[in-house]
């Protein structure tokens, strides 16, 4: 009795067609019964459609079953659930026939599919590991997407037969650019080495930069010295890949240097603002004007310094509004840093009373409720200002030194407005009416 296991031969025939009237498929309708062959195939796209349709429903209305599970399982369930599924279960009716005695021929078409969708559950494996499991960069997650694709099409056609003469339709691509010749295998394997070799080098600058920040925060090196050493990297590391890229792609050092000298022109004019961008936030982490963390007021936007990207500084403010402020744009204007050399932060607001004649009482009362609170800086000065005097009203401004702005401002003038009335009202000292 033949054994229906899945031999090298196959793969090779599989991968190896050299046209639909030559493929395996093809081969498999003429040698097999009728009936056979398209029952083999229904099944087989059955299971494809079921596969797909289970894992709509898994993730129908918000989640479906999978609602509230961990994102890493529900990316292993839309990117290898199906692939493994539509896998699994042919592997299992495999096995059944050939204990039920079926030859290796009577089953063909179910085992050269189990092998298609054996090679797309490896590709998948691999891509949901690398975009999933090691967080891969975002320049990487795209590339990934890329040769994911790119390797399950090459694997359907080779199926069907028709990737070999699309290699030699691509191969009879020749054209020239003044004095440097295109060949379109030479296209077409340096756009994959491209692919290839920017995804590499993404996920080792996203490597890196990991690296470099638990080094940082094992060895206390400053914010922006990490960031200046991953920016640097990340720069010099594709610019090396691209370059590599194209002289291994066979185009010449003149139409390189020519190609650079374009490149440079287009930098100069159409680019300029991003190259600005660039190098405003690499002068600001050298001139340590700015780091993450810190509290900064720009253009009447204040709040904290999320992050520092390559374009623009992040600025995450009370309510959570995340403003993208341009690199150039601060270099140029004025920048207010509320802790830069320490987190001490002066906090101040109104206060109106409608007897000034009770101003020096009032005083020692507010500056004993700023003394009282847990986040006053008692080391510091806390005041009363009369700002105004009218008729009707005194206006005052009361202020404090606090180094926890991170806890916001708003809860502690909050705290401070309901214990300053209730301390006036039991002293019996009027606040003024709204103006």
């Amino acid at each position: 009795m033949s054994t229906i296991a899945v031999n090298v031969d196959s793969l090779e025939r599989t991968l190896d067609g050299k046209g639909f009237f030559h493929s395996v498929a093809y081969d498999a309708y003429l040698t097999m019964p009728g009936w056979s062959f398209w029952l083999q195939c229904a099944v087989c796209i059955g299971l494809l459609g079921g596969a797909y349709w289970w894992r709509y429903r898994l993730f129908a209305s918000g989640g479906g079953a999978l609602q509230g599970k961990s994102p890493r399982l529900r990316s292993f369930v839309a990117i290898v659930g199906p692939a493994l599924l539509v896998t699994g279960t042919l592997l299992a009716c495999l096995l059944v026939l050939h204990l039920m005695g079926a030859e290796r021929a009577d089953v063909r078409v179910l085992a050269e599919v189990f092998l298609l969708t054996a090679l797309v559950l490896g590709v998948r494996l691999a891509s949901w590991f690398f975009r999933k499991v090691m967080r891969a960069h975002q320049i990487l997650q795209f590339f990934v997407f890329l040769i994911e694709w790119a390797l399950v099409l090459t694997a359907v056609l080779a199926f069907f037969g028709l990737f070999h003469p699309l290699k030699m339709a691509v191969q009879g691509i020749e054209f020239s650019v003044g004095n440097q010749v295109f060949k379109g295998m030479n296209i077409v394997g340096g756009v994959s080495m491209a692919v290839l070799a920017l995804a590499v080098a993404g996920q080792l600058s996203e490597m890196v930069a990991w690296g470099l920040e638990k080094y940082q925060s094992r060895e206390g090196i400053a914010d922006n010295d990490a960031l200046i050493l991953t920016r640097l990297f990340t720069v010099t590391l594709f610019l090396v890949t691209v370059v590599g890229v194209l002289v291994g792609s066979g185009i010449e050092a003149a139409t390189l240097s020519a190609f650079g000298a374009a490149l440079g022109i287009g930098l100069g004019f159409g680019l300029q603002e991003v190259v600005l961008n660039f190098f405003s936030g690499v002068y600001l982490l050298f001139e340590r004007a700015i780091k993450p963390g810190d509290y900064v007021t720009i253009n009447g936007v204040f709040g904290r310094v999320d992050r520092l990207t390559s374009r623009a500084i992040v600025i995450r403010d009370g309510v959570g509004t995340e403003s993208l402020i341009p690199n150039s744009f601060i270099t140029k204007g004025v920048l207010q840093n509320h802790t830069l050399s320490n987190n001490d932060y002066r906090v101040s607001f109104k206060v109106a009373l409608s007897d000034v004649a009770r101003f020096d009482e009032a005083t020692d009362l507010i500056v004993a409720v700023l003394r009282a609170h847990p986040r006053t800086l008692v080391d510091k000065p806390q005041t009363v200002f009369l700002t105004g005097v009218y008729a009707d009203r005194a206006e005052l401004e009361v202020s404090l030194w606090i180094n926890d702005l991170h806890k916001g401002r708003q809860s502690l003038t909050s705290d401070l407005y309901r214990s300053i009335a209730l301390a006036l009202d039991t002293a019996d000292i009027a606040l003024a009416s709204a103006p």
